[in-house]
């Protein structure tokens, strides 16, 4: 999954570039409708590439990524993890990058910790040393019984 990140990272990169160059060279062009009007609707295209790609391609691809880890992280800390992401659009549909940025930073206020809810009582098996619920009776690794 790491490669297809920065595979992402390089295609928005490439795709500014391109689009940043476009308007420079557009922008010594000499805008004469009436002697060449292939080459003026040329330039006017590449604008309009370099636009698009500006407002709309790279936000995309960035509010791919971060759905991607608000869905790993939301996993690694036993969190339906889909739900959040379901949220992250809703959010981003309606309020566009604002949406996305207060989904992602309630994420880090109410997030609980690696491993699980936080408040969640374990204690350890004496016998194994694997944590276990609080009100268990045996250890469900090694079946240790514990006295009462």
């Amino acid at each position: 999954m790491k490669n297809s990140i920065k595979l992402s990272i390089l295609l928005a990169v490439a795709l500014l570039i391109t689009a940043l160059s476009t308007l420079a060279s557009a922008a010594d062009y000499p805008w004469n409708f009436t002697s060449d009007p292939a080459g003026s609707m040329a330039a006017f295209m590449g604008i309009g590439l370099a636009i698009c790609a500006i407002i709309i391609i790279i936000p995309l691809i960035i509010s791919i990524l971060v759905a991607i880890w608000l869905y790993k992280d939301a996993e690694k800390r036993g969190k339906e993890g889909i739900i959040w992401v379901v949220l992250l659009i809703i959010a981003s549909i309606f309020l566009s990058f604002l949406g996305l940025l207060i989904v992602v930073v309630v994420w880090f206020v109410i997030r609980p910790p690696i491993g699980g809810v936080a408040g969640k009582v374990e204690r350890k098996c004496p016998n194994c040393g694997r944590a276990i619920p609080e009100d268990a009776r045996s250890c469900p690794y090694c079946s240790k019984k514990f006295e009462e």
